[in-house]
């Protein structure tokens, strides 16, 4: 079983299908607005309680998406969440949330290659090459992530990929995941 997670674009929000789901072999448990500290602690949880998971892709989100009390919050997220936004990102600093996610690629990394678990990392927005420091962990895709993977296809209200956009982002990682061997 092929474990998957990541945030709303992984999780399918605005259609009715998810890249994972033409994936075979999967488990998908990304949740909508997922922020990084989510996105690790669930994969470590989930893995800890399951003993089938056998290869896991993460797709990270945005460094300055942060978790405060089950909140997944951004700077944009006022009108969902009200002025707890505004006192949390008053003093924001890009810089810590860029080591920060650089903290939980390389804890997550570790644990998974501890684990022997095969893995690959990809982005739902294109982290810029150099951000981590020369260590990547989602090979041939450094400055690429799934927005640029759907292309210009339809999105929903939200610009989240539609059917069309899923399939794009299934190809893509199909063809790396069969290179691997993980699939035929």
């Amino acid at each position: 079983m092929i474990l998957v997670n990541g945030d709303s674009f992984t999780s399918g929000e605005e259609s009715p299908i998810a890249w994972p789901s033409l994936i075979p072999d999967t488990i998908n448990i990304a949740t909508p607005g997922a922020s990084n500290d989510h996105i690790m602690t669930s994969t470590v949880g989930y893995i800890e309680d399951h003993s089938t998971i056998h290869a896991a892709i993460v797709a990270w989100t945005t460094p300055n998406r942060i978790c405060i009390s089950g909140k997944h919050l951004t700077p944009t997220s006022e009108r969902r969440y009200g002025d707890i936004v505004e006192h949390v990102f008053t003093d924001w600093d890009e810089e810590w949330a860029w080591r920060r996610f650089q903290t939980h690629v390389s804890m997550l990394h570790g644990y998974l290659t501890n684990k022997g678990i095969p893995h690959v990392f990809v982005s739902t927005f294109g982290i810029p090459a150099g951000s981590m420091n020369g260590r990547w962990y989602w090979l041939d895709w450094q400055s690429e992530g799934m927005v640029e993977w759907m292309g210009d296809c339809p999105k929903g209200p939200g610009g989240h990929p539609l059917e069309l956009g899923h399939q794009r982002i299934a190809k893509k990682i199909n063809e790396h995941i069969r290179h691997l061997g993980w699939i035929s």
